[in-house]
């Protein structure tokens, strides 16, 4: 039987088509491409590529969620809008822009990606917002055992709206056929533009005020918990920092996005750190070590070949309410630490080299396309898809 969140969510699916047919008779710009940013790392990416080169046709214009508001800039050839998908003048805003591209960028599930799926004059490709996973998602998400066909046929038509669909290595190409029910033929081997800047020789620089000097940073970025929106669960407690830990470290916490207005840090200002607004990169170039958990984060911080430790204190419940990819245990570079006590003897012995040579093929097996020109490739992609008369047909 529907419940009520599933009727409003037809509605709005209704609504967007009918928009959608409204608007059918719109004809795309030549040379427009629109990105649609809920993570700002893989546009931040392309749009910095994007302005180092001379000879590029396309003019971009970027639709982005709250959650990404940090990407906006004062750029003569770029177009900034921030949208809110509840909004319907938003809404209708971001169809009819979409509708005015030749192609467009999307780095998510947007339920309005649905009204392109057999739009022949425009192109979709989606260019996801991690180059890895570790939990499930789109058809393989364990929640979905919860919900209506009415909502997985939902999801089939967002997922048929991609014409191309980038990845970073063969694993990944998997985990995306089952995820969004799709084949080969739609898979661009470009690797992953948000991977870039780890390629580039110099450092970024960090500021942050009030964290004490001298001290080695251990970096806690605990994945988005939908079942426990409010609830964070700290790696190392501020007694175990000052004693066990002999006062070596000090610990920074980043909420993810969806959550860091919910789930608040106890930060004591001496041991414990809320570093939530700070962006990603820097932080992970600045950590001695990285304490994560389900997070795609990994991938990208495997690439700096240092130590990451995983704090699984909820990995039965996690596996069960979302899910996680099989083999999970054998996957991950490190062991799955279910109590502080067991992470923190794995803190302590730590060994340097086995760690390294561990990450280091993890990377490269999860980074197998990605190699510090991913943004360039998929730039000078869809320059030739502003060439092209009609998009390649999606497979249903």
């Amino acid at each position: 039987m529907m419940n009520i969140r599933s009727m409003m969510i037809s509605c709005y699916a209704a609504f967007i088509s009918f928009i959608g047919w409204l608007m059918s008779g719109v004809k795309p710009r030549e040379n427009q491409v629109t990105l649609l940013v809920s993570f700002q790392e893989n546009a931040a990416a392309l749009i910095h590529t994007y302005q180092q080169q001379a000879n590029m046709t396309m003019k971009l214009t970027v639709l982005y969620t709250k959650h990404a508001s940090a990407i906006e800039k004062d750029e003569p050839h770029l177009s900034f809008r921030y949208f809110h998908e509840k909004n319907p003048l938003h809404l209708i805003q971001c169809l009819y822009t979409m509708f005015k591209s030749k192609v467009v960028v999307t780095d998510n599930y947007f339920l309005m990606t649905s009204v392109l799926r057999k739009r022949p004059s425009t192109t979709c490709i989606q260019v996801w917002h991690a180059n890895g996973a570790l939990k499930k998602f789109g058809l393989e998400d364990a929640s979905n055992s919860e919900r209506s066909p009415r909502d997985i046929e939902r999801f089939k038509r967002v997922y048929a709206s991609f014409d191309y669909i980038v990845t970073g290595s063969d694993h990944m190409r998997e985990i995306f056929k089952t995820s969004f029910g799709v084949n080969d033929e739609r898979f661009l081997p470009t690797g992953v533009p948000l991977t870039d800047v780890y390629y580039e020789q110099h450092q970024p620089s960090l500021k942050l005020n009030n964290v004490p000097k001298g001290k080695k940073i251990l970096l806690y970025t605990p994945t988005y918990r939908d079942f426990a929106m409010d609830g964070l669960v700290l790696p190392f407690s501020k007694e175990q920092l000052q004693t066990d830990l002999n006062g070596d470290y000090i610990l920074l916490v980043k909420l993810h996005p969806a959550v860091k207005h919910l789930a608040k840090a106890e930060t004591d200002g001496e041991w414990i750190f809320d570093v939530s607004d700070q962006p990603l990169y820097p932080l992970l170039c600045a950590c001695d070590v990285l304490v994560t958990d389900y997070s795609s984060i990994v991938f990208e911080y495997a690439l700096l070949e240092k130590p990451v430790l995983f704090f699984t204190y909820d990995l039965d419940t996690y596996r069960e309410k979302r899910g996680l990819v099989d083999r999970y245990e054998d996957i991950i570079p490190g062991k799955a630490c279910v109590t502080q006590d067991i992470l923190l003897q794995e803190l302590l012995h730590l060994n340097g080299s086995t760690n390294k040579e561990r990450i280091k093929t993890f990377a490269e097996e999860w980074n197998q396309y990605s190699k510090g020109q991913s943004s360039q490739l998929l730039l000078s992609f869809i320059e030739q898809q502003l060439l092209l008369h009609k998009k390649r047909p999606a497979s249903h």
